[in-house]
């Protein structure tokens, strides 16, 4: 669906199909909030944008519109890419406490300074580690706005096309929500319940886009197990793993 697809969506399910009661423009506004609340709640769409560290400095700045981080990797001059480590800051402090007094050198882990849009290195890279775009950063920002009745939400993103109803579920349900009535508000709670374990039809759509981007087809769910202790490596003694010795 385009702006203008989903506007006469929302415009039959509140039987206002001409718009007289909800202007295009209340529509379009919402239509914008919709959207980003999708993105938030969800993070589908990831964008990778590729910063450049600065020597002896801690914190890389990212875009504007950035609202989560979930995946960080440092490139070396030499072409090596590092996965670093997340942590929050709340980690960093507890499991690493004397983080901002260490020496620069090799980032090994980061955080996300949501407040102001920081990705924190730990360490500070030195000057070997300060390379040009070296740092490819993975983002959830907050959707493109709807400039014109052509333009698509989530970027137009293909993947995202089947769950475009999501966005007007919302819109429906805050509009029947401004008649306050009983019945307007019963009808808003089908479309939006606000309970997750007990769905509306948004609920629903945001259940659809979970399962699917947490899940993709093309990567089967499976238990991550590591051996620890004991069950690190043989031995002459019997241990569970190796229980002849």
């Amino acid at each position: 669906m385009n702006r203008s697809d989903l506007e006469e969506e929302i415009g039959r399910l509140l039987n206002d199909p001409n718009h007289t009661k909800w202007t295009t423009g209340d529509l379009r506004d919402r239509i914008e909030f919709a959207q980003t609340e999708v993105q938030a709640l969800t993070g589908a769409v990831k964008t990778k944008e590729s910063l450049t560290p600065v020597a002896e400095t801690f914190e890389v700045q990212v875009n504007a519109n950035v609202i989560d981080v979930t995946r960080v990797t440092l490139t070396e001059s030499d072409g090596t890419v590092n996965i670093l480590t997340g942590r929050s800051r709340e980690d960093l402090d507890f499991y690493r406490p004397n983080w901002k007094n260490e020496n620069s050198g090799k980032p090994e882990e980061f955080s996300w300074d949501a407040s102001n849009r920081n990705i924190i290195l730990v360490p500070k890279p030195s000057s070997a580690y300060a390379v040009a775009s070296g740092l490819d950063v993975w983002e959830v920002r907050i959707p493109t706005s709807l400039a014109a009745d052509s333009s698509e939400p989530f970027d137009a993103n293909a993947l995202m096309k089947p769950y475009h109803m999501s966005i007007v579920h919302w819109v429906v349900a805050q509009c029947f929500m401004d008649d306050g009535t009983p019945t307007a508000l019963a009808k808003s709670k089908f479309h939006v319940s606000g309970n997750i374990n007990s769905p509306g039809e948004y609920e629903k759509e945001l259940r659809k886009i979970n399962a699917k981007f947490t899940s993709p087809t093309s990567i089967p769910a499976r238990i991550k197990w590591a051996p620890q202790g004991g069950r690190l490596g043989g031995g002459r003694w019997p241990s569970k793993s190796y229980p002849l010795g």
